[in-house]
């Protein structure tokens, strides 16, 4: 599409949408989602209407090192609210009918390490070069603002001190310089890092979110992924298990994007083939069979609320570095209260048939927590809870 339709063309795309999708049955009228549809509606609007362009004096290009801030950006909008609201469906339609060609959706936690990985070639890049400059992040906007009008940002959490410190200067500049951000969270921007090392120095983004974007709570009662999930099988064993579980998964990521993900973890990368905002998909293989330890979980967990895990088999004596390492993860998803979507060869009482060792005594535990997982009473307790 072109930048230059008239925004007559573009009043109320969004809530025309859902409510065909309504109407024709595939989604729930929810008129907690209105507010957002609504600022959704004039954003793509505002997109829509040609920027005004920057005026300029003939020398001005002698004096002002510093870009000049674009003229009529629109606002951006930040939604939040519980997991499994809508605000990703919201968001991706969102994008789809963006009248924007330069135009980017991505998952936060990727793009901030796209960030970090931009500024290591610099720093290497200035090592050579005889112009030395201390400061990456004003040439990393401009670049980035080359690259994008429009950025949308799923699941926007920080919970990297080095995520924390640039921030707020990365998006005063990336706005300064004309750049739309629609972000979703399942957290108000006042808590934010909550807790985090050297908060104080991430406040002004906060500040800076409340400021620049709409900030619209999407607090619908609902949570539309558990509802799938409640009265469901979650826990998926034997013959025909393998189908069960990708219909099941088809059905958590309907509308939704499903995309490649990075986890790091002390400077090594842990990658997955599917993600789907906070669900992962993964195989027992990719988590219990590689050199993974405790933290690598836990770094999982940071980024994702439910594990889709598929492949999990029946394992004998010999495999019990990837049984310590299967303990390990439903420890950490216990504690973390993860929702666990699980397909296996068998119950999880016949997953590890062995009566000696540590791992056979331990193991009792992990069945115990598994069978914990599959009730009703845990997918609404912690599902609800989730952040």
């Amino acid at each position: 599409m072109s930048d230059d339709i008239s925004s007559s063309d573009t009043a109320n795309q969004l809530a025309s949408s859902i409510a065909a999708a309504v109407q024709a049955g595939d989604l729930k009228h929810d008129p907690a989602q209105t507010e957002t549809i609504t600022v959704l509606d004039e954003l793509l609007e505002a997109l829509a209407r040609p920027q005004p362009a920057n005026k300029k004096s003939a020398l001005g290009w002698m004096f002002a090192r510093k870009p000049a801030p674009v003229i009529g950006v629109p606002r951006g909008a930040y939604i939040w609210g519980g997991v499994g609201r809508g605000k990703s469906m919201l968001m991706d339609m969102f994008f789809d009918h963006a009248s924007v060609q330069l135009k980017r959706r991505v998952h936060f936690h990727a793009f901030m390490q796209d960030v970090h990985g931009r500024i290591h070639i610099w720093r290497q890049a200035q090592k050579t070069s005889k112009e030395k400059s201390a400061d990456p992040i004003p040439p990393l906007a401009d670049d980035l603002a080359k690259e994008v009008r429009l950025l949308c940002f799923d699941e926007f959490a920080v919970t990297d001190v080095a995520d924390a410190m640039i921030l707020a200067r990365l998006f005063t500049r990336l706005f300064e310089r004309g750049v739309t951000v629609v972000a979703t969270s399942n957290v108000e921007p006042k808590n934010l890092y909550k807790n985090g090392l050297n908060r104080s120095f991430f406040l002004p983004f906060i500040e800076l979110i409340n400021e620049s974007l709409s900030v619209v709570e999407l607090a619908s009662p609902t949570d539309y992924r558990m509802e799938k999930l409640i009265n469901g099988d979650v826990y998926m064993s034997g013959k025909g298990s393998s189908d069960k579980f990708d219909v099941l998964w088809d059905d958590m990521v309907q509308g939704l994007t499903v995309e490649p993900a990075i986890v790091e973890k002390a400077g090594r990368k842990i990658e997955f083939a599917q993600s789907c905002g906070g669900i992962l998909r993964a195989h027992f293989d990719e988590l219990c069979r590689k050199p993974l330890a405790a933290g690598d979980y836990l770094a999982i967990a940071d980024r994702f609320h439910t594990l889709a895990l598929e492949g999990i088999p029946v394992m004998e004596h010999a495999d019990r570095n990837a049984v310590k390492r299967f303990i390990a993860l439903i420890d950490t998803l216990y504690d973390r209260g993860m929702v666990l979507l699980a397909q296996a060869e068998a119950r999880p009482s016949e997953l590890y048939p062995v009566d000696h060792g540590t791992e056979a005594f331990e193991f009792d535990r992990t069945i115990s927590r598994l069978r914990e997982m599959q009730d009703d009473s845990w997918l609404s307790s912690k599902g609800g809870n989730r952040v």
